[in-house]
């Protein structure tokens, strides 16, 4: 019988007839229900948080107060949440001249006044904004592992920083959020690859916090950089709330941690011939960079030489110079796991994570970059999702079991945590 599968693909939507094969089944985030209404969840998390004095109390003395968010990369509804956080601030006695909003950009390229917009919500040019990577970066401590606590100096000049981010699975840190928005969001490149080249010891990786030596570094980083307080949200496939926990980094982060390992975690009777998966959509492929998560995650759904089918736009390309410079300069997967044995460097970690991924299955790449590009990664570029699946269905034959994976940026198979 034939199956129609129809996927995100940057803001629209790509189809495609799955007309032989064995379907297994589509797997996506297991249902959660929504927030009723965000505006009061988010003033109760702010007056009775998690491990915390209420964040009015928190900000009685603080004179200058940073608030961290996340940018243009992640589905984080900043534009909803700052203003009901500004309003607990004023309430509390602070001016608005008081406070500045950092975008957390990390490593990632600054946003664009149109980013920066809808980033902001109404909030947009009525508060100081300063994306992380457009201030100067301040040096005020240095973490038991060695990571130069260097951040945004708006967040160094802070009496209190206030951090709001989205909590979903992270490869390296085992979870995003908490912690991160200001560990990797707003520290400077050498910190930030101080900190990711702890990787490369033991322990860490996907949903693990516990013994997870980049997350314990995470955490003393930001208690130096003075984050005292985070609110942040688990939102479902069609980016909605969730799930809203406010307080401590580390307390309220578990909390929410709980929620998205149960909403992302799924389970799947057997591994199959092939994965049609998605990232999700924008902004999760805006670059491959974002949307090589989904290939790690539908890596646990396919067999081993099995292919994952990819749609994902990636109309900025590589997303990364370093990434790109790795990839562009290795002819084989070989090469770059035998360079990222010699050493570690942000951005490359992600092509050892594609020369990982090759290893085990071929990868089927639908988007709109140029084919030597796609090529360069190691993929099979297509035009079209349609021609793609065709092309695995003649691979594997009839018998081939398939996944479809709607939402692979988020949904992790067979995840045990």
């Amino acid at each position: 019988m034939a199956v129609n599968v129809s996927l995100a693909y940057g803001n629209k939507d790509v189809h495609a007839v799955v007309s032989g094969g064995r379907m297994i089944g589509e797997i996506r985030p297991n249902p959660v229900p929504e927030v009723a209404d965000l505006r009061q969840e988010t003033i109760n998390g702010l007056r009775c948080p998690i491990g915390s004095e209420p964040l009015n109390a928190l900000a009685q003395d603080a004179g200058k107060v940073a608030i961290v968010i996340s940018d243009h990369t992640r589905t984080l509804p900043s534009g909803l949440l700052l203003p009901v956080v500004l309003s607990e601030l004023e309430q509390a006695g602070l001016k608005k001249d008081a406070v500045t909003v950092v975008i957390g950009g990390g490593s990632h390229r600054p946003v664009t006044e149109e980013e920066k917009r809808r980033l902001l919500g109404p909030l947009y040019r009525q508060v100081k904004c300063f994306h992380s990577r457009e201030t100067s970066y301040v040096m005020i401590g240095i973490t038991k592992r060695g990571t130069p606590v260097e951040v945004a100096a708006p967040v160094a000049e802070a009496g209190l920083v206030v951090a709001l981010g989205n909590i979903e699975l992270h490869q390296l840190a085992g979870y995003s959020g908490g912690v991160k928005a200001v560990a990797a969001g707003t520290a400077s490149p050498r910190a930030l690859d101080h900190n990711h080249r702890l990787s490369t010891l033991p322990g860490g990786g996907l949903g693990v916090l516990d013994e997870n030596v980049v997350r314990r570094d995470m955490e003393e980083f930001a208690r130096i950089a003075g984050l005292r307080f985070i609110i942040n949200v688990v939102l479902n496939e069609h980016n909605r709330v969730v799930s809203l926990v406010a307080g401590d980094p580390v307390k309220a982060h578990l909390t929410g941690c709980a929620v998205a390992e149960r909403m992302y975690g799924v389970k799947i009777r057997e591994a199959a011939d092939i994965v049609i998966a998605s990232p999700g959509g924008s902004p999760r492929d805006d670059t491959v960079y974002q949307a090589q998560k989904s290939v790690n995650n539908a890596l646990k759904a396919v067999t081993e030489g099995g292919i994952i089918v990819v749609a994902a736009k990636c109309g900025e390309g590589f997303g990364d110079p370093e990434f790109a410079q790795w990839m562009n300069k290795a002819a084989s997967p070989g090469d770059i796991e035998e360079r990222a044995r010699r050493e570690f460097l942000l951005g490359g970690h992600k092509a050892a994570f594609v020369a990982r991924a090759v290893k085990k299955a071929r990868i089927f790449w639908v988007s709109d970059m140029e084919p030597e590009k796609v090529r360069k990664l190691f993929f099979e570029p297509y035009g079209s999702l349609q021609e793609a699946v065709d092309s695995a269905l003649r691979i594997k034959g009839d018998e081939a079991g398939i996944v479809i994976m709607p939402r692979a940026g988020l949904t992790v198979p067979g995840l045990e945590i």
